[in-house]
């Protein structure tokens, strides 16, 4: 028992009442002393002849002195005494209760506003450690994967959960199977491992339970003679149940923040596989337009080829024919210089003199038309290299030049602009391994795009192409436009598939996404775009020099991708 301050008691008004009259009633005297004999209350005096201990709780706090018919005022000190204890006790625990209710309170607040299990954890262990008097305590979780029992947080020495368990019998069973929690003083010798320094001699272990399952486990054990009691155990289980919503709280938030990053990764790879979808449809339909292109120009150069022949073998002999006659009509007008009246009118009428002096003229003119007309065909097969399905070492300018010629007619004046410049730097390039017929398709991409650009600009258009040889293993082409240009957030999507600043029916939005595919992918290089508003866009292209970068690739697999053959 815990000393008792009798003479703060006897100070009270009401004791000191009470006494007073109890003097009256037995009309005698007495005095009250301390167990050390220092006098509280009354008056000491000779004729008190009887001494009365005052004993609570076999302990004597005081001594009553007086007659003999004081005799009953002991009990009565006695009583007033226990009702005392009784109130200080009382005060005391409804004190304790009012702590543990605003440490519960201050708990709650904290471990609600926090969804992280390691939070809730730490916050939780730093209060048990000041709620209940222990060596060392812990929290532990079990994990339904590893079917473990993981520490989320500890105080004192860090132990093991099967320190705090009974080390015979399955963890996780024993944590699962547990209805309530439990206490164990002096802890079984057989529950202790002798290779371990564990030495608990008491312990407390309530189980963490939400909606009715068991999601973990708080222990605590001392390792001094310091026995637990059902107090200790109801306060824990009060604790546990608050930790136990807090911690099923964060593991249900830590789910749904695992489902929504698996979701969000779900997301991302149907947006990869759309992406891809739409790669391969703009693959088919550039193949399918492709293969449709380079089969109609091999059928309209042939259909040109075979009048072409004809007409050019036949011009020879015009050739050599006019060349004989006119021969011969020098002749005679070498042997027969005074002709027949009729004869001289006629030759004046056709100026023959003209007539003979135009004619060669006139055949050099029409070879030069066939000429030009078989450099259109050959342009023509050279862009769509119909007759090529492997990598080859070209000549890149004859590509570029093959292009413009097919261009030529788009370069000329428009409706609304003068005729478009072409200024060509050409570097000294070596023959470059690549797929001809797809690298064609992407000068005429770039210079479409370059064209319908100046469409709209008005003064002085200009295209200007550069080639240059960057290093002993890339070479690169630059086509620059004076048009337009593009506003930068642009500049990112022209690449995708089907995207598109075009009018309705003036562009697919595939030119663009094909050309980066042919060049990154096929090649190994590089399509670059740098734009400026109202200054104009640059496109730079660079290839390697050798193809054996995407040689392990199935050569027939890539020109069949643009030219499929039946």
């Amino acid at each position: 028992m815990k000393s008792f301050n009798l003479k703060k008691v006897l100070r009270r008004k009401d004791v000191q009442t009470a006494l007073q009259a109890a003097m009256a009633a037995i009309d005698s005297s007495i005095s009250i002393e301390d167990p050390q004999g220092q006098l509280l209350f009354g008056v000491n005096c000779e004729t008190h002849t009887a001494v009365f201990p005052l004993i609570l709780e076999s302990q004597t706090v005081g001594w009553l002195k007086g007659s003999a018919q004081a005799a009953p005022l002991a009990p009565l000190l006695i009583c007033i005494l226990k009702q005392e204890t009784q109130k200080k006790l009382l005060a005391q625990e409804l004190l304790e209760r009012y702590q543990e209710i605003d440490l519960f309170e201050d708990l709650s607040t904290q471990i609600t506003t926090s969804l992280n299990l390691t939070d809730i954890a730490q916050l939780a262990i730093a209060e048990l450690e000041t709620l209940i008097p222990a060596t060392s305590g812990a929290i532990f979780i079990v994990n339904p994967q590893t079917q473990t029992l993981d520490t989320l947080a500890q105080f004192g020495q860090a132990y093991a959960a099967q320190d705090y368990l009974h080390r015979h019998q399955e963890l996780v069973q024993q944590v699962t199977q547990m209805q309530q929690g439990s206490i164990i003083n002096d802890v079984p010798k057989t529950w202790q491992c002798s290779s371990c320094s564990c030495a608990f001699q008491s312990l407390i272990y309530v189980p963490l339970k939400a909606k009715k399952r068991t999601i973990g486990l708080i222990a605590i054990g001392n390792e001094t003679p310091s026995p637990y009691n059902t107090e200790h155990l109801k306060l824990l289980s009060i604790f546990a149940g608050q930790i136990a919503i807090a911690i099923e709280k964060a593991l249900l938030y830590q789910t749904s923040q695992t489902v929504a990053r698996q979701a969000q990764a779900q997301a991302q790879e149907l947006q990869q596989a759309l992406q891809e979808l739409k790669q391969t449809q703009a693959k088919l339909v550039q193949s399918e337009k492709m293969s449709s292109l380079g089969h109609t120009i091999a059928g309209v150069a042939h259909e040109i080829n075979n009048p072409i022949g004809f007409v050019s073998g036949n011009l020879t002999l015009l050739q050599d024919y006019s060349r004989d006659l006119c021969g011969l009509l020098a002749l005679y007008e070498q042997y027969y210089p005074d002709a027949h009246p009729v004869i001289l009118d006629r030759a004046e009428e056709i100026d023959l003199e003209f007539l003979q002096s135009d004619l060669g003229e006139l055949v050099q003119s029409m070879n030069e038309g066939i000429k030009r007309i078989k450099e259109i065909v050959l342009s023509l097969r050279n862009f769509s290299r119909i007759d090529h399905h492997q990598a080859e070492a070209v000549d890149l300018h004859q590509g570029i030049d093959s292009t413009l010629m097919i261009l030529r007619h788009r370069l000329k004046i428009g409706d609304q602009r003068p005729a478009i410049e072409v200024l060509k730097d050409y570097g000294e390039l070596p023959l470059v391994s690549c797929y001809a017929g797809q690298l064609n398709q992407v000068f005429m991409n770039i210079l479409s795009n370059a064209i319908d650009a100046l469409d709209q600009h008005a003064t002085q258009p200009q295209i200007r192409i550069q080639t240059r040889l960057l290093d002993s293993e890339q070479v690169a082409i630059t086509i620059a436009d004076n048009g337009s240009g593009m506003p930068p957030e642009l500049i990112d999507q022209i690449y995708e598939p089907f995207f598109t600043t075009k009018s309705v029916g003036k562009g697919t939005g595939l030119g663009m996404a094909i050309s980066q595919q042919v060049v990154a992918e096929t090649h190994g290089g590089h399509l670059d775009c740098t734009s400026q508003l109202g200054v104009g866009t640059e496109f730079c292209i660079t290839l390697p020099i050798c193809l054996s970068a995407v040689s392990d690739r199935p050569t027939d697999l890539r020109p069949a991708l643009l030219y499929p053959t039946a």
